[in-house]
């Protein structure tokens, strides 16, 4: 569950100071010991954060279950614990600074969050890009294509039987 947060760092963020907002994603990892059911839950906490704060989500990416590259430790109530695997997602939204530093304090206190990171992004990263299509088959699965070679063209000349048998005679003599 989450820790409480401080009332400063709760109070709610606005825009009358003036502050101008930009664009940020947020990464993280859930713990694989919460319920894959209850990963949702977690999520909604976050999306609740930032709007809380007074920031406005873009997208999002739903959690997925992952293998890390390496085991990952942290310190929680006394106990060394160890993860090999978790739940990562993210979060793109636009927030003031100070919404972004409680965000911060927010996931690094809450216990169902291993490890998170939040960056800044420009505005022109919200724009999809342009979807290209993309062919797939079976057939090929693992091969190597290889570009053919190409045949000069020849001509084709009609020939009778006798210059085709005096060419054969000059070949072979």
């Amino acid at each position: 569950m989450t820790k409480q947060v401080s009332q400063e760092a709760e109070a709610p963020f606005s825009q009358a100071n003036g502050e101008e907002k930009s664009v940020y994603e947020a990464g993280f990892h859930v713990v694989p010991t919460v319920a894959e059911d209850k990963v949702g839950g977690v999520v909604e906490r976050i999306r609740a954060e930032i709007e809380k704060a007074g920031g406005s989500i873009i997208s999002e990416g739903s959690p997925k279950k992952i293998q890390f590259t390496y085991v990952i430790e942290r310190a929680r109530a006394g106990k060394r614990e160890k993860y090999a695997e978790g739940y990562f997602g993210w979060v793109k939204f636009e927030a003031s600074s100070a919404a972004v530093k409680h965000l911060e304090t927010f996931l690094a206190l809450d216990n169902d969050v291993l490890r998170s990171l939040i960056i800044h992004v420009s505005r022109e990263e919200i724009v999809a890009p342009v979807a290209r299509s993309v062919f797939s088959s079976n057939a090929l699965a693992g091969e190597v294509l290889q570009k053919k070679p190409v045949a000069p063209e020849v001509q084709k000349v009609a020939a009778s039987n006798e210059e085709i048998d005096k060419t054969i005679d000059s070949l072979v003599s």
